[in-house]
């Protein structure tokens, strides 16, 4: 059963479900973090709030099933709706690293040190972070956090061609291997909903394949010569040969020439493909979330195969548990 709670400083909580509704948690692989939605009974209606802490901007706000924890986090925002709700949005603790910005000069050291570097400045708690060896050195300046991460884990996956993700979890941050994040699609569900798998719930599934966003060239320049020097190639002759020429030219910096044929391979690796978007609803799985995998295999729909989350919104009504997923080839 799901549970909505607000911690006090000492750790403990007070159960607010009994007079909170509406309940909603989604995700996103373009943003960092979670965002929890719901509405709570205003303490004007009359109706019995617990009195050992108060709901307000600023509470430490925790959804649990049973035991686990699916979120935490602060509420941000409140608004009311006239005299009897009001209406609350929380984020995790990535929602830090999204407002702040900060200038950065890294020379020379690994990806797992710039990121232990940052987490530790904003007072992040570190759950565990890969081992990432990619060199960064480069200065930023004028960005949000969260996108320096997400630039610096970008330069891994095009050095490296391993793709990781950030998720807040428990109130600590982790840092692993897309790779390593995968959901089975086989689970239980619960008992009342009278279904076997998740498989035999799905509804309004929609598949999207397409070719538009395919490059089957990439070719890699350094950016900071006039010349526009071409220092690496990497192409699929039979791909032009089937779907014409798509190609992508990337820039780098001089100081990553030694990197440029990786850069290359990786890119085509990920854009020489036909591109599948497919979404469908179904009940849900606190599992489920942005940027991990779901191996999937329904024949009526043809969605079968390993996919990413790229999206995931939970809700819970009456306490059924319902989620919408839109998913991407790995």
């Amino acid at each position: 059963m799901h549970r909505l709670v607000v911690y006090r400083e000492n750790g403990k909580y007070d159960d607010y479900t009994n007079i909170v509704g509406g309940i909603g948690w989604s995700s996103s692989e373009d943003t960092l973090g979670v965002q929890l939605d719901f509405a709570a009974a205003n303490n004007k209606s009359g109706i019995y709030l617990p009195s050992a802490t108060s709901l307000n901007v600023g509470s430490m706000i925790g959804l649990l099933n049973g035991s686990k924890e699916i979120f935490r986090g602060i509420a941000v925002t409140e608004d009311s709706n006239g005299i009897m709700t009001k209406n609350y949005t929380a984020f995790d603790f990535a929602f830090y690293l999204n407002k702040s910005k900060g200038i950065y000069q890294f020379n020379g050291i690994s990806a797992f040190f710039a990121l232990n570097t940052l987490f530790e400045d904003f007072g992040v708690p570190i759950g565990n972070i890969a081992m990432i060896p990619t060199i960064i050195d480069y200065i930023y300046y004028d960005k949000t956090i969260s996108d320096i991460i997400k630039d610096i884990l970008n330069k891994a996956y095009e050095e490296t061609g391993i793709k990781y993700r950030m998720e807040m979890r428990g109130g600590k941050i982790y840092i692993e291997k897309q790779e390593d994040l995968v959901i089975s699609a086989n689970f239980q569900l619960a008992s009342n909903l009278g279904y076997k798998n998740i498989l035999e719930a799905i509804s309004n599934p929609n598949i999207r394949r397409s070719i538009e966003e395919m490059k089957n060239s990439i070719q890699i320049v350094v950016s900071n010569r006039e010349s526009g020097l071409l220092v690496a190639e990497a192409k699929d002759d039979e791909s032009i040969k089937k779907y014409g020429l798509l190609q992508d030219v990337q820039s780098i910096e001089e100081k990553d020439i030694a990197q440029a044929k990786n850069i290359a391979e990786n890119l085509l690796k990920d854009f020489n493909r036909i591109i599948e978007d497919v979404s469908f609803e179904c009940p849900g799985n606190d599992d489920v979330r942005a940027g991990r995998l779901i191996n999937i295999k329904e024949p009526v729909t043809g969605i079968n195969g390993t996919y990413r989350i790229k999206s995931c919104s939970h809700s819970l009504d009456n306490g059924i548990h319902k989620m919408s997923l839109n998913l991407g080839v790995v």
